[in-house]
Parts: C-alpha cells; sequence; structure tokens
C-alpha cells in the first residue's frame, strides 16, 4: 500500500511540471469577412476608391494545416473593376477605426463681426458630457482690459456648439448661436451681446480635434518575409490570389493576428477582419 500511495504521489507531482498545451489550429477551412475600407477607417482619406458589392462578392479563405506550411491564405475576388492590377498586403491586427467626436479644447481667437473685427482670446480648458468651460480676454493676445468666464455645449459628433461669455466683474455678456465646426476643425456662427450686437463669428486661430477609437490608419505589413505582391482582374473584375506560410514565417509558436489589405493604385479598398493563427 504505501508503494501504491509513493506512485500516486510521484505521478501527482509530474502533472505540476507538464508540458502547457499549445493552441489547437482550427479544423476546416475559415471564411473571413471583407470589410469596404470605409466601414473600419476614416473617411476621409480611406472609401475614395471603394467599390459597393465587392466586400461581399470576394471571399477571403484560411486553412491551418500541420506541417512546415502552417496557413495558406486564399482570395478569391469579384466585383472589382475589370483589367485592374490590385496589390496585396499581408498585415497586422488592428482595431476598427470609430469616430468618438469632436473636442474643442485649447486656445482660439474669435473675430466677433459687427461693424469690425474684435478678437477676442477663448482657452476652453474642459470638455465632458457635452459641455465645456474655460477662460477669455478682449483684445486678443493682451494684455486684457476684459477678462471672462466661459461655459458652452457641444454636440461632439456633429459638431454644433453654444457658447457663452460673462464679462469678469460686470453684468455684461455675449453668445455665441449656432455655431458649427467645418471639416477642417475650425468655427463659424452668429453672436449676440448684452446690449444687443449681433453678427456673425468664425476662428481666425485654433483648431478642432476629432477623436477616435481604434486605428485611423494600416498597421504595417505582418512580416517582411511576405511583401506586398499583385494580381490582375479579368474582363469581368474576377481575380484571384494564393498565399503559403511556413514556420519560418513567424517568430516560433504561438498564436498571431493578422489582416489582409488590398488596394488599388495607392487607395485601400478592402480590408479583412482580423483572424488568428494558431503556429504550433
Amino acid at each position: 500500500m504505501k508503494k501504491l500511495w509513493a506512485i500516486l504521489i510521484l505521478a501527482l507531482v509530474l502533472s505540476l511540471f507538464a508540458t502547457p498545451a499549445f493552441a489547437v489550429k482550427p479544423n476546416g477551412a475559415q471564411f473571413i469577412d471583407w470589410n469596404l475600407s470605409a466601414d473600419v477607417m476614416p473617411v476621409p482619406p480611406y472609401g475614395s476608391r471603394d467599390i459597393p458589392g465587392s466586400d461581399t462578392a470576394s471571399k477571403l479563405i484560411v486553412n491551418q494545416p500541420n506541417g512546415k506550411t502552417e496557413v495558406t491564405i486564399t482570395g478569391p475576388m469579384n466585383g472589382l473593376n475589370p483589367n485592374t492590377t490590385y496589390t496585396v498586403y499581408l498585415s497586422k491586427a488592428y482595431e476598427p477605426y470609430v469616430y468618438t467626436g469632436w473636442n474643442v479644447e485649447g486656445s482660439w481667437v474669435f473675430c466677433f463681426d459687427y461693424g469690425g473685427c474684435w478678437n477676442h482670446d477663448i482657452n476652453i480648458t474642459a470638455q465632458s458630457n457635452g459641455t465645456f468651460s474655460g477662460t477669455g480676454g478682449w483684445p486678443a493676445g493682451g494684455p486684457y482690459s476684459i477678462t471672462e468666464t466661459i461655459t458652452g455645449t457641444i454636440d461632439v459628433m456633429t459638431g454644433a456648439i453654444t457658447l457663452h461669455s460673462a464679462y469678469d466683474g460686470s453684468t455684461y455678456y455675449y453668445d455665441m448661436n449656432d455655431g458649427v465646426i467645418a471639416s477642417d476643425g475650425t468655427m463659424s456662427g452668429n453672436v449676440i451681446t448684452s446690449s444687443s450686437q449681433s453678427g456673425p463669428f468664425y476662428s481666425t486661430s485654433g483648431t478642432a480635434v476629432k477623436t477616435h477609437t481604434g486605428n485611423a490608419g494600416w498597421p504595417g505589413l505582418f512580416t517582411s518575409t511576405v511583401p506586398a505582391f499583385t494580381f490582375t482582374t479579368d474582363e469581368f473584375g474576377a481575380g484571384s490570389w494564393h498565399l503559403n506560410l511556413r514556420d519560418e514565417d513567424f517568430n516560433g509558436p504561438g498564436t498571431y493576428d493578422l489582416s489582409v489589405w488590398i488596394n488599388e493604385a495607392v487607395r485601400t479598398i478592402l480590408i479583412s477582419d482580423v483572424f488568428d493563427v494558431v503556429v504550433d
């Protein structure tokens, strides 16, 4: 009985030092979705050459066999422009771009144009939950004859702005209404003062910034051992390409995240979902 217990204890100890299990390769072919570039990257610059329908008409097939060939990737492509050369990039993983709105924090100069340009400094120091605050002063550049306390609202997704300025130590104020942010980050709208002066306003300095989550551009080649390559479509806009990745294309066993990007000329048109490759 003592001998039996000794064997059981030895087996338990050996199990604690067992080699960890590696990830298991998927069985069979995986079909990876394509995306039009504008669906997962910012517009602009992406989207200018996208071909609607090419994402669903084209396929991306990934097989992970055993042996020195770790993965085969095949791209039967359809719905593209006829007789056109496209470039394929085997790329690193990426996170889809998601626009999260405008941020207006920073230093601005606004021209209030009622019978001449009255330039005010506006320093927006905090923005949160659709509101912002800061300080201001006139004349822009100082020294200030007037200092101001700034509050405002912003629809971060559309760029609609209102701003209220109270003159420190006075009952005087002005309101910037119907403010909009242009695509280049500049701002304009209408202004009215507590003494009924009114006219347009526009920024002469300062820029709103678009915020986002995810990546805003190409993440780079997955490996230098697989450079970009091309394929050419036929008269029907169809073509195909095939790629084998071997042990030497990876830095040892593990799970790797990849994506495939397709360019026409210098513009990306298709971007695959990220997919895993298991190397044993």
